[in-house]
């Protein structure tokens, strides 16, 4: 059994092989639920990659999901809150837990990029968002 994680529109998914892949037709597990696929092989073809400079000193990206500008925390995927971890007035570590979203069955937990200190929170548990709603604020230390 092979194991993938695969992005589509900016959605993660969770993807076993479950038979041969050079089988015909070949059963998948997709976040849990089980699917029977047809598999036809296709010829690789390399594509031309443009030539891009990089800088001496790239910046670090900010994690999925959260905006360097201002300390909004944005929904990576569309779901439902399921918990909120920190309450507005918390001070958090990078990495803490803030919040988790469940989508297609699956518990996503959001976490912080920075230090900080929780500011607003925008969601109630139980609630739908949509990808890319704000979540919540988080103030980097000395930025108040």
């Amino acid at each position: 059994m092979k194991q993938y994680r695969i992005r589509l529109e900016g959605h993660a998914f969770d993807v076993k092989v479950l038979d041969d892949p050079r089988q015909k037709r070949v059963q998948v597990e997709v976040d849990g639920e089980a699917f029977t696929v047809e598999v036809e092989a296709v010829p690789f073809v390399e594509q031309a990659t443009p030539a891009v400079a990089i800088p001496s000193a790239a910046p670090t990206p900010a994690p999925e999901g959260v905006s360097t500008s201002g300390g909004t925390v944005t929904a990576p995927l569309p779901g439902v809150i399921k918990s909120i971890a920190v309450r507005p007035g918390q001070q958090v570590a990078s990495n803490d837990e803030l919040l988790v979203i469940e989508a297609m069955k699956m518990d996503n937990v959001i976490r912080a990029a920075h230090e900080g200190t929780v500011g607003s929170i925008h969601v109630a548990e139980g609630r739908q968002v949509a990808y890319g709603a704000p979540l919540l604020e988080i103030d980097r230390e000395g930025e108040r």
